[in-house]
């Protein structure tokens, strides 16, 4: 199973709130699984390298004052948070969270107001992308930072093989049907052209201690030296970057990710 949920939060208090907020988000997913399904909570967080889930950050629905890169949030305002599912135990958390439940983000306390969601089989989501035609190009548009780390350091680096690893490696750590091999695709994705981009790289910080060098932005990417079967799976991989996110913490917000095919 695999599938994504979207809660409509409303604030119950007044608070600030830093824009790189994913850890916090992070958290609050933790209590949710904690509450709903304290023996899953254990084996991810001591078991799981790559967690089975993500989290986006708390995006406000309308423009909010702020100040030093942290929202000045009221009473009464209102967010998005968009919580994936790699799998149906993780799902079913998702979907038992009832409306009127509250959560907290830092010293931000929010009620669910309304959930919207999309669950498929990993075999319907995998007959989704086959059924389309072989794309030419793929837009990645990394809607929160992306970081990759190569021996001890931060790598916020765009390169398709760097990208692509990433979602092979997460496919096969989270078990999704038909064996997907990393070094195998990140050999492939060599072929793979950055034709376009339209975006930035900084280090940015999700706690006092801890800085990150990550990028974000639009990239296009020219998959014309694949032939029409690779050109699928690589399809595949993108589209599973919706759901999966791209890179290191997603499940603290980062690398969330929508991608078009031209």
């Amino acid at each position: 199973m695999i599938g994504a949920a979207v809660y409509e939060l409303r604030a119950k208090n007044s608070a600030r709130l830093p824009f790189i907020n994913g850890r916090l988000m992070h958290a609050a997913f933790f209590k949710i699984l904690h509450e709903v399904l304290p023996e899953l909570e254990n084996f991810i967080h001591e078991k799981l390298n790559i967690k089975p889930f993500t989290v986006s950050f708390l995006n406000p629905r309308k423009d909010l004052p702020n100040f030093e890169e942290r929202w000045e949030v009221r009473s009464g305002d209102k967010f998005n948070w968009r919580v994936t599912g790699l799998n149906e135990n993780i799902l079913r958390a998702i979907m038992a969270v009832p409306i009127g439940y509250e959560l907290q983000a830092g010293n931000l306390i929010l009620s669910v107001e309304d959930i919207q969601s999309k669950i498929l089989t990993a075999e319907d989501f995998i007959s989704s992308v086959k059924e389309l035609s072989p794309a030419t190009e793929i837009d990645f548009e990394f809607l929160t930072p992306v970081s990759f780390r190569i021996d001890n350091f931060d790598a916020p680096y765009p390169r398709a093989e760097l990208i692509f690893a990433s979602l092979a490696d997460k496919w096969t750590q989270v078990q999704m049907p038909a064996a997907v091999d990393k070094k195998f695709i990140r050999e492939v994705a060599a072929q793979i052209r950055l034709t376009e981009w339209r975006g930035r790289s900084r280090k940015f910080y999700s706690g006092s201690d801890r800085g990150i060098l990550a990028f974000w932005g639009n990239f296009r990417y020219n998959l014309s030296a694949l032939d029409s079967d690779f050109k699928k799976v690589f399809m595949l991989l993108a589209k599973f970057a919706e759901y999966a996110g791209v890179g290191r913490l997603s499940a603290q917000g980062l690398g969330q990710t929508r991608v078009i095919f031209r």
